[in-house]
């Protein structure tokens, strides 16, 4: 298989049993049913949990956070028959990547590696693959922990307008690996995305959106910004005849943490989470954007 097929293979087909491993040391055993593809930034998985007496749902969101499959490795972004890889994944950049991060716990290099940031950077020389191995295992890592945090601050709009939340960990690949990859465990939304839907065939009350109006309005205090609402990240449901709207995908988020009201205000103020939906809205139609 080429680099570049296999970027956007699904290797978990349907039928494929998975083991989340969750934060806690606990274990969910997971039997795939179908994939959402195209896959971007993460796979994403409708499966069910095995046995189903786990007091989970029947079906269940798994988005897996694996560098191997990320799309930042393509040129051109968007994938075309002939495309190569940037930076292809091989089991040795993987290793040697490993290696390094042990070499930062162990207090060899700086938890901060200016030295990594300087060398993809370079103009003029191609970074050694282990480093953008490196680089994009930190970009999935950072994903899984702002949507995991994410949820965590956002709890209280958990089942309403953002998925509810059933955990967190790291799934067993089926190959040689020397990592196991980041996964979150969702609820699964039956529905289809706002930039899917036809406004003009399905009937949608503005009031369906005020919920999540409200909550993107909240977001701040909690601790939270979206960063990436559009028609994409909203889901409908039932599709034909919606009484919910759900806020999807937070990996982009970003998470207060430790900065200071000046700075945080300075962030709010740019991404805008609520007036982006509203403009969202109105490019549909749904609401007038000063409405």
């Amino acid at each position: 298989m080429s680099p570049t097929r296999e970027l956007g293979e699904n290797h978990f087909p349907a039928g494929t049993h998975l083991v989340l491993r969750l934060i806690d040391g606990t274990f969910y055993s997971l039997q795939v049913i179908e994939a959402f593809q195209p896959f971007t930034k993460s796979q994403v998985f409708l499966v069910h949990p095995e046995p189903a007496s786990r007091g989970l749902p029947l079906e269940l969101v798994l988005k897996i956070f694996d560098p191997r499959y990320l799309d930042n490795r393509a040129l051109p972004k968007v994938l075309k028959p002939g495309s190569r890889l940037r930076h292809p994944w091989t089991l040795e950049a993987e290793i040697e990547a490993a290696r390094y991060r042990q070499e930062v716990a162990e207090g060899e290099r700086p938890e901060h590696d200016e030295f990594l940031e300087d060398r993809l950077e370079e103009p003029d020389q191609e970074a050694e693959p282990y480093l953008w191995e490196e680089h994009y295992y930190r970009v999935m890592k950072d994903c899984w922990e702002s949507e995991n945090d994410a949820f965590s601050l956002l709890k209280s709009f958990q089942g309403t307008v953002i998925p509810r939340f059933y955990g967190s960990g790291n799934v067993s690949p089926r190959d040689t690996r020397v990592i196991q990859p980041f996964a979150i465990l969702m609820e699964y939304i039956h529905g289809t995305t706002l930039e899917k839907i036809d406004p003009g065939k399905v009937k949608i009350p503005p009031a369906l959106f005020y919920p999540m109006l409200d909550a993107t309005k909240a977001f701040p205090d909690l601790g939270v910004c979206h960063t990436d609402i559009k028609g994409n990240n909203i889901l409908l449901s039932p599709s034909n005849a919606p009484t919910r709207a759900v806020l999807i995908d937070f990996g982009c988020a970003l998470i207060r943490g430790d900065r200071s009201d000046a700075r945080w205000l300075t962030n709010v103020n740019f991404y805008r989470d609520e007036r982006r939906l509203r403009v969202v809205l109105s490019q549909k139609g749904i609401i007038r954007l000063d409405g």
